[in-house]
């Protein structure tokens, strides 16, 4: 199952409270793929969507695509803030070598 950091925890809670969407979790899903392997994409959302995968840490609601849950089996998420680079990360993904 997707892991989450304490970090991205907190820092997806952030997000969501600044947000003028309504939402009331995040979504990762697939967004692409290729020859390096597939994209993932996380946006705020409301509600799970239909074969979603629920994860709640600390009262913050995950919603994982199906497609998505399959490559991210033994991830976890983790937001980093180290010097100039700020952001999500998944960490142990298992990714195929790129072409």
């Amino acid at each position: 199952m997707l892991g989450l950091t304490d970090s991205a925890v907190k820092e997806f809670k952030r997000l969501i409270s600044d947000s003028k969407a309504n939402g009331s979790g995040i979504r990762v899903f697939t967004s692409g793929g290729g020859c390096c392997g597939t994209s993932y994409g996380l946006d705020i959302a409301e509600k799970a969507e239909e074969g979603d995968t629920v994860i709640e840490k600390d009262g913050l609601k995950v919603f994982v695509e199906i497609k998505a849950s399959v490559g991210l089996e033994s991830a976890t998420i983790d937001y980093i803030t180290d010097g100039p680079r700020k952001g999500f990360t998944i960490l142990g993904l298992q990714q195929s070598g790129c072409c």
